[in-house]
């Protein structure tokens, strides 16, 4: 009976001593598995900075899904756990991501995070939609958070980076200046046929579903005229849609843009009352499936919207 007794007790710890073994093996090795720094961003802009600066000596993860619309947006434990589990984590910031504000707090020591709207050039909130943004207001900050579609932004975005990545691997302080600097010769190249091609042209008011163009317009001179304002849920009542329509009618404007990834049904009621088309606008906040699968990056999609805008305002 002793004997039996001692003979499953050393089965038992057999099993445990070869238990250890085998999870110590499998599991030790995931601890190195990568030794990139992790660098967790809030929009596909951010992400084209870091990964345009980083080049293959980071790894950089968008939190927001690809298709989502992040003004809807919030993160699940397991986005939270890696954020908090990255090197860097860096949002947008300017009332844009609320729930980054609230988890912030909550990151450890060593993740270092980083708010966006800090290091750019932003501008209130101008709410000339044709309607009242007292609660507008209240809900998004005083500052319109799309600046990245101010081409400058985008470079202040980028060299923001560069020192940012060079502090994290000192190292390779040299290289993240090499990459930053080709990127910003390409932007520089991208801001100047902006303003070539946007600066003679027969209609110059941009009519968005969607208040996310501000800095666009402001950066190349156009009236910018939204909708619904910043918040892409929003509907607009009966009286703005007809003081919308009136406009349309009134300066002969043909193209009504709509933001990608949000609700189109008011651009194409608009579009159906003025006899305009209703077009798309990428407002780079995100991108799709398809755009990721076709290479899209920050710089062809704000080509392809620059052409799409040259042909719907009529300039030459």
């Amino acid at each position: 009976m002793n004997t039996k007794r001692l003979i499953g007790i050393g089965g038992i710890i057999f099993a445990v001593i070869a238990g250890a073994v085998f999870f110590g093996t499998k599991v030790q090795p995931m601890k190195n598995k990568s030794i990139k720094p992790m660098i967790t961003v809030s929009t596909f802009s951010l992400y084209e900075a870091s990964r345009e600066v980083g080049g293959d000596l980071v790894d950089v993860e968008v939190i927001v899904p690809l298709g989502n619309d992040p003004h809807m947006f919030s993160p699940n434990p397991k986005q939270v756990a890696q954020i908090s589990t990255s090197s860097l984590f860096v949002y947008n910031g300017a009332g844009f991501e609320t729930w980054a504000e609230n988890i912030k707090k909550t990151l450890p020591a060593s993740t270092h995070v980083i708010d966006m709207s800090q290091y750019v050039t932003l501008y209130a909130n101008q709410e000339n939609t044709h309607e009242d943004h007292e609660e507008h207001e209240h809900r998004h900050g005083a500052y319109d958070p799309h600046y990245w579609l101010d081409i400058n932004n985008m470079s202040k975005m980028v060299k923001t980076m560069e020192v940012k990545f060079s502090k994290l691997i000192p190292k390779k302080e040299a290289e993240f200046h090499k990459n930053a600097t080709a990127y910003l010769a390409k932007l520089q190249t991208l801001k100047t046929d902006y303003t070539t091609g946007l600066s003679e042209c027969k209609n110059r008011t941009l009519i968005t579903n969607h208040d996310a163009f501000g800095y666009l317009a402001r950066a190349n001179n156009l009236k910018n005229i939204s909708i619904i304002g910043l918040s892409s849920d929003e509907q607009p009542s009966a009286k703005i849609l007809s003081e919308v329509i009136a406009l349309v009618k009134e300066h002969g404007i043909t193209t009504i843009f709509f933001e990608e990834m949000i609700n189109d049904n008011v651009a194409q009621t608009i579009a159906r009352e003025t006899g305009a088309k209703a077009q798309a606008l990428q407002p780079l906040e995100n991108i799709s499936e398809n755009e990721l699968k076709s290479h899209e990056t920050y710089e062809s999609i704000m080509r392809t919207n620059l052409a799409k805008l040259t042909q719907a305002m009529e300039c030459r």
